[in-house]
């Protein structure tokens, strides 16, 4: 007698079937579809045009100190912002709370703005003050609307449309850059006018995010509501998210997580120190094209009914990780050279070698952008059981607390002017440790799928779930 899981067995927002029907009517504008590109266009607004600006190295400031410095403010202000987001949801909703969080982008690009023309210093501290205390806010709202809104047999591609257009700014961003400083193949910093394109694109982020609809209101394919929000008060709720963390996969998550976001400062400080302006500009064009090729292929892939959840999984995952490695490795090897090298060469695109040494950086800064989403892809897999709209909210801020830890401080020992040679052995310690932390959530998704945990009747290649 084949085994057939009970709902109140299954994660909530898994409990289907692997060919559920998807087809009740939706007003277009109320649609998960229509969320995800809400979603996606604020993060394109917000922290995809920031994040365009940290791929040409150092926010793109000629000064790789400050730069990184005032990045490490931001990201170390992130981690109390972040574990704070679910409270900010549970008395504002995910939509004013996206807003909110929306607003401190602009700021920071400003400062950049003041930097670079007028050598403004107090102001480059006080937009990564801003920045931090509001940007933890903004990335938690945008993972678990897109978490919890999606239905689970097109959560591969909500992911990818929120991802692609997050790295869309990147790529655009990318244009900018090399337009305005196509002329400049010395290093340096970008042409202060570059940052004023950037701070009118930030200034309209939190009116894009005001357009999301709040989760009442979001009408599914598959007929069903949205999971609840967080809604405890706001200091319950602090300490709600911060005792997720006594759970071992959700550790494990944390390693991923900060992981990714720990090497692109890595890369970043070495485009700005060793390459010229527009091939800067020309990395932060190409790396979001990668991204964008990748999410959109591995999106299909993920969503195919005609492949085991686990090895699906498995796969994406085992391919990602390997390019990681190797790129990583590659970049420490060409640093190394680098620094032991007499010669303190400066590479543009009219210099010899220029391929070996630029290519590894943005295939690296490219994969991790990949696996960071698609961690989101594994998380929904891999949370408790008990994980609901709200327990999920609440595990994703502790991760994006995590994360920006690990960020604040890979940015802060680049600021002290350590080695790259230093920071990229530490950069490939870290990424062999996140191996083990990732073989273990995809033993457990393996493990779950095989006992016919993510379908009612059958596993996804198929085969009848065995009896317990």
């Amino acid at each position: 007698m084949a085994y057939t899981p009970k709902d109140e067995d299954l994660p909530v927002d898994l409990a289907v079937d692997n060919d559920a029907s998807l087809d009740a009517k939706v007003h277009w504008f109320r649609g998960t579809t229509c969320q995800s590109i809400i979603v996606g266009m604020a993060s394109f607004l917000a922290p995809g045009v920031y994040s365009a600006m940290a791929a040409t190295g150092a926010g793109g400031l000629a000064n790789v100190t400050i730069g990184n410095a005032s990045v490490a403010v931001a990201y170390a202000l992130i981690v109390p912002s972040a574990l704070m987001a679910t409270g900010v949801m549970s008395k504002l909703g995910p939509t004013w709370a996206l807003a909110i969080g929306a607003c401190g982008y602009a700021p920071y690009a400003a400062a950049l703005y003041a930097n670079s023309a007028f050598a403004n210093q107090w102001g480059l501290v006080v937009g990564a003050i801003v920045c931090g205390l509001t940007s933890g806010i903004f990335w938690v709202t945008e993972g678990a609307v897109i978490m919890n809104y999606s239905e689970p047999a097109r959560k591969g591609k909500l992911l990818a449309n929120w991802q692609s257009l997050y790295l869309a700014a990147n790529l655009i961003g990318g244009g900018i850059n090399l337009g305005l400083n196509i002329h400049l193949d010395k290093k340096g910093g970008l042409s202060p006018k570059t940052y004023l394109v950037f701070v009118s694109l930030q200034c309209v982020a939190p009116f894009v995010a005001l357009l999301l609809s709040p989760p009442s209101k979001v009408q599914r394919k598959d007929a069903k509501p949205v999971p609840e929000f967080p809604n405890e008060g706001f200091f319950t709720e602090i300490w709600l998210t911060i005792k997720e963390l006594a759970d071992p996969r959700v550790l494990a998550c944390t390693i991923l997580w900060s992981q990714c976001l720990f090497a692109p400062s890595f890369v970043s400080t070495y485009l700005a120190r060793h390459f010229s302006v527009r091939a800067r500009g020309l990395a932060s064009l190409i790396e979001p094209v990668l991204c964008i090729i990748a999410f959109q292929t591995s999106g299909r892939v993920l969503d195919s009914k005609n492949i085991a959840v686990r090895k699906k999984t498995v796969g994406v995952w085992a391919v990602s990780q390997l390019v990681s490695v190797v790129t990583i490795v590659w970049l420490l090897i060409q640093v190394h050279f680098l620094e032991t090298s007499d010669e303190d060469i400066t590479y543009d695109w009219t210099t010899k070698n220029f391929a070996k040494m630029w290519v590894p950086a943005i295939f690296c800064y490219a994969t991790q952008w990949f696996s960071y989403g698609f961690n989101y892809y594994m998380a929904g897999y891999v949370f408790p059981q008990q994980a609901d709209g709200k327990r999920m909210s609440r595990i994703i801020a502790t991760l994006r607390s995590a994360e920006s830890g690990s960020a604040a401080i890979a940015y802060g020992i680049n600021a002290t002017g350590t080695t790259l040679t230093v920071t990229g052995g530490i950069n490939v310690a870290f990424i062999f440790t996140s191996l083990f932390a990732g073989a273990y959530v995809v033993n457990y998704i393996w493990k779950e799928d095989k006992k016919g945990a993510f379908s009612k009747k059958f596993a996804y290649d198929g085969e009848e779930v065995a009896e317990k």
